[in-house]
Order: C-alpha cells, then sequence, then structure tokens
C-alpha cells in the first residue's frame, strides 16, 4: 500500500511537471505568435516600425552586460536605442512573381549611414522575397522608407561612401561576389508605392571573391571582411577604387596572371603566391588574415578600426584598433597586433555590422537576434533574449 501511494505520487509529480511545461510552451508560443504580422495590418510597400519588446527591457538587458564588462571602458545604457524597422513584417517583392508580396522573416545583416540617415539591410529568412534597406531618420529615430533590391542578396555588408554620396552593399548573388552601388539621387526619389519595382541599382562584380561578409570605405578603399573560424576562411582585405568609386576590373592580363598562379603555386604557398599575384596586379591593396567570427567592421577617419564579433547564444565582443597602418604600406603590416585600449567590449548576441559617423563621436551596431528565426527561446526553461534595436554608443578617439 505504502510502496503504491509512492508510485501515485511520483506520477503526480510527473504529470504536474508536464502540466506546467505545457502551459509555459502555449503561453510562450502565443507570445511569440502575437509579434508576428498579418499582411494586413502594414501598409503596402512599408514596414512595421514598431518594436518587439519594451525599451525597459532593452536597457534591463544592456544593464546585465554592463556587469560583465566590469562597468569599465563603455556604458552600453549610456547610448541611443533605435528600433529596428520591418522585423513584425515588412513588403517586398517576390522574386518570381514580381509582384508585391508581404514577409515576415526578415533578418537583419548589414548598418551603415550618412550625415542625415540610418540603413539597415535585410534579407527574407524563407528565401522568397528580395532583399531590403530600411531607410531611418536620425534625428527623429523614425523609419522613413523600404528600399526594394533587384535580388535576394544577403546583403550581409553595406556602407555609405559619402565622396560620391551612395550605397554600396554587398551582392554575392550567383555565387559571385561583388557588389550593387545606389545614387543618393535615386534613394532620395525612389518611392516603391508609386514606382512598383526594385531601385536601380548598378552591380559590380568582384570574381576574386567568393563573398564579402562585411563592408566598409577607408581612404578611397573599399574594405572587405570575410567571415571565418579558421585563418585560412576569413580574412580582411582592402581593394583600391577609381576615381568613379568603383573596384578595379579584371583585364585579361591580370587573368591570365591568377591562372599561372594558380597553376604553378604549391598548395602550401598557394595562398601567398595569388595574394602577391593580386597586389602586383592592383586588385587589391592588402590582405590580412584578421580575427575570427568577424561579423562587421568600421573605420573612423583619423584611423581607429573597430570589428565585431557574433559568438553564438554567447554575447558579442567589439575588438579596437587604434590607428590602423596608412594602407599603402598595410601589405606589410598585421591590424590582430600591437592592440591599445580594451582588447574587447562585451555587447548583446548575434551582432552583425557596425559603423562610426564622421564625426567619430558615435559607434552604431545592429543585431540580428531580433529575426523571427532566431528570436524563439531554445527552450520553455529558458527565455529568449534578443536585440530588437540599433545600439549607438558615444565614443571619443584621444
Amino acid at each position: 500500500m505504502k510502496r503504491k501511494r509512492v508510485v501515485l505520487i511520483v506520477v503526480g509529480m510527473f504529470v504536474l511537471v508536464g502540466v506546467v511545461l505545457t502551459g509555459m510552451y502555449v503561453k510562450n508560443k502565443q507570445g511569440y505568435e502575437s509579434l508576428i504580422d498579418k499582411a494586413s495590418e502594414v501598409p503596402k510597400w512599408e514596414a512595421d516600425p514598431r518594436p518587439l519588446q519594451s525599451e525597459k527591457v532593452v536597457l534591463k538587458k544592456l544593464k546585465k552586460l554592463n556587469r560583465k564588462n566590469n562597468n569599465k571602458d563603455v556604458s552600453l545604457t549610456d547610448g541611443k536605442l533605435i528600433v529596428i524597422p520591418g522585423l513584425r513584417g515588412a513588403w517586398s517583392i517576390n522574386h518570381k512573381t514580381k509582384k508585391a508580396a508581404f514577409g515576415t522573416g526578415w533578418v537583419p545583416q548589414g548598418l551603415t549611414q550618412s550625415k542625415d540617415h540610418y540603413y539597415v539591410s535585410a534579407y527574407d529568412g524563407e528565401h522568397r522575397l528580395n532583399s531590403v534597406i530600411f531607410q531611418i531618420d536620425k534625428q527623429s529615430k523614425k523609419y522613413v522608407k523600404t528600399l526594394i533590391l533587384s535580388s535576394k542578396a544577403h546583403v550581409g555588408g553595406i556602407t555609405y561612401e559619402d565622396e560620391h554620396q551612395r550605397l554600396i552593399y554587398s551582392d554575392d548573388t550567383n555565387q559571385v561576389a561583388g557588389f550593387g552601388y545606389i545614387d543618393q539621387a535615386v534613394i532620395d526619389e525612389y518611392q516603391a508605392s508609386v514606382l512598383k519595382k526594385p531601385i536601380e541599382s548598378q552591380k559590380k562584380e568582384w570574381k576574386i571573391g567568393l563573398r564579402t561578409s562585411a563592408i566598409t570605405t577607408y581612404q578611397n578603399q573599399l574594405v572587405v571582411a570575410k567571415y571565418g573560424f579558421h585563418p585560412n576562411e576569413r580574412s580582411i582585405v582592402t581593394i583600391p577604387l577609381n576615381q568613379a568609386g568603383y573596384p578595379p576590373k579584371i583585364t585579361d592580363r591580370g587573368s591570365q596572371l591568377l591562372a599561372d598562379a594558380i597553376g604553378t603555386a604549391d598548395k602550401k604557398e598557394l595562398e601567398k603566391v595569388l595574394i602577391e599575384a593580386l597586389l602586383e596586379e592592383g586588385y587589391i591593396s592588402s590582405f590580412n588574415h584578421g580575427w575570427d567570427r568577424m561579423q562587421g567592421i568600421s573605420l573612423s577617419k583619423s584611423g581607429m578600426m573597430i570589428v565585431s564579433q557574433s559568438n553564438g547564444l554567447k554575447p558579442g565582443k567589439l575588438l579596437i584598433r587604434y590607428r590602423v597602418p596608412d594602407l599603402k604600406n598595410w601589405r606589410k603590416s598585421n591590424v590582430t597586433k600591437d592592440f591599445t585600449g580594451p582588447d574587447a567590449v562585451t555587447i548583446p548576441r548575434s551582432v552583425e555590422e557596425v559603423s562610426i559617423n564622421d564625426e567619430e563621436t558615435e559607434l552604431a551596431m545592429i543585431f540580428e537576434s531580433g529575426a523571427k528565426k532566431y528570436r524563439e527561446a531554445p527552450s520553455v526553461l529558458l527565455p529568449g533574449n534578443y536585440m530588437d534595436r540599433i545600439l549607438v554608443l558615444p565614443m571619443e578617439i584621444q
């Protein structure tokens, strides 16, 4: 009798735990579903500008990371918070039908800024819709409009080039690395609801690369960072730009030179020989392996480099390198050495691109964890931990 009572108690406990976990699962599921729009809730050709969570919740997470940083070097709560548009839903164009379509799986990737606006690039996590760039007013912090691109490119990198007043974005379509160019005048005129088609852009292929994870500009160079865990997978490459602001075209002589390098080099020496050939022909200005898991890169005019590092479910890092070498001599340097200042600053997880403003007074960063495919909790016992804001921190270069 006593044994039967123990069995009943144990069974009852399991049933109770099951009921509680089921209740938590249903509550969490309903909570996440409430963050997803219906097409009828968002004006056609626009993005939902609302946040996923309150600013109070975001600040609580940032205060926790401040403690991880021992409240030194930087305070994550001293900056500005700007809502990433479209995380609840945004309109674009179906890549197959070429007609307007609504999506809720947008994944933020790139971030850059001009004098007046922030620009956020995002791709469709369901791979149906054309990628987009959201324009945000700096002063009001409000969503302005959506720039619909002509492809489903990952748009992992995006930068604003001041001299020619244009956006440059990573466009690695058809398994060929390349860059898309959109002039500011075209951005100003573009209204998706009027044109009902993608924004006009130029595509510049870069056939010597496989992908362009993050990009920025510095001293009339395009600086390209490629994500990777190991040295042979990752790189920071600088590409010289011509007077029109475009990367160099690969000539027949250059193609032959690269083919000869590949054909004659020992496998152990292949990278070295190829890099020397690229440098000799002027296709790149420098090459470095950089850091592992690089997601974003930005350089100030005075030469400070900030690289973002993503670490899965763990907090991300900002790696800070002061006074990078003159790029004319960078080919013989190693940018990962000779750090000054904090080696790394802990920031929210799933960080993507970073962007230093022209005045060198602010650093903005973006996170992909707010996307639908990432923001749900890994289990009913672990609450979702996502970031749906651009974080803009004050900075000072001494």
